[in-house]
């Protein structure tokens, strides 16, 4: 049977799940607002004394969109099968409804190999993620007349050991989206590249208007620059939690083992707790600005 500090190892990991959840999909929503901010004013600048030149930047940002919705959709669903996955956590370490443990956990199972099979339909997901919900629910059920609690046990063992490629391949892709909104260069989709479009179309946009240099307009290019900044940040954090939440889970699968110690273990779940607190109050600081 799990001992008492591997269920709250557990359920440590389910309620940090929970909270990075809202990070990934924050720090793209705050590029898509940048991207839209900057399209705006390159259409009226210098390019915006032509019409058709003007209508041109529109389009191409109107195409750069819809390559964020692709992303946004791969941060959705990868998002989903994580919570998917950590009320499943939840669900079978409570104590609740033992009685129904059996038939919790097929429908557990179901669920979050359904939300694993909507994530493998992207174009973006480049490798699939095997489902496995189901099969370690089978698994234990086919166990047989064991007692509850040691079939409890079965349950959360092979649901977080089965989950290990499942949490290592999200946390890779969610980094690795992360990363390259926090990139430098001025070819990337990125938060710099945004700052340095900023920059020059606020020199653009003044050298239209010389001699005249409206506060409210000079005020509007440094907000959106500093948000550029601030998100940029934000994405580092939320890349750090990505890579961060892949290393604690790897750590409690070891420690949910019939044989594991959280001796050394627990070190990464408090970690990712604490990049989670920290993404989490940049981000609730930012969004209050």
């Amino acid at each position: 049977m799990l001992t008492k500090p591997q269920v709250t190892a557990v359920l440590d990991f389910r309620t940090a799940t929970k909270k990075y959840s809202a990070l990934p999909g924050s720090v793209l929503r705050a590029y898509e607002e940048i991207h839209s901010a900057d399209t705006l004013f390159t259409a009226s600048t210098a390019e915006g004394k032509d019409a058709k030149l003007s209508l041109a930047v529109v389009k191409r940002s109107l195409a750069t969109s819809d390559e964020l919705g692709k992303k946004a959709a791969q941060v959705d669903k990868a998002v989903d099968v994580l919570v998917t996955y950590s009320m499943a956590l939840g669900q079978l370490a409570s104590d609740d409804q033992l009685e129904a443990l059996d038939s919790d956990a097929g429908d557990l199972g179901k669920a979050l190999d359904g939300s694993i099979a909507e994530y493998n339909k992207l174009t973006h997901a480049t490798e699939s993620i095997n489902p496995f919900g189901a099969a370690a629910a089978t698994a234990v059920r086919s166990l047989g007349g064991i007692l509850v609690r040691v079939k409890q046990a079965e349950y959360l063992q092979r649901f977080v050991q089965g989950a290990d490629p499942m949490v290592q391949k999200l946390a890779k892709d969610l980094a690795g989206l992360m990363q390259e909104l926090g990139s430098e260069g001025p070819g990337c989709a990125c938060f710099s590249a945004e700052k340095l479009k900023l920059e020059a179309n606020f020199l653009s946009y003044f050298s239209l208007r010389p001699g005249f240099m409206n506060h409210g307009d000079v005020e509007a290019f440094a907000s959106w620059m500093a948000k550029a900044d601030a998100r940029k940040k934000l994405a580092a954090m939320v890349e750090a939690s990505s890579t961060r939440l892949g290393k604690a889970h790897t750590a409690l699968a070891a420690a949910v083992k019939p044989d594991g110690s959280l001796k050394g273990r627990l070190e990464e779940l408090r970690s990712l707790s604490e990049q989670i607190k920290a993404a989490q109050s940049l981000q609730k600081k930012l969004e209050s600005d």
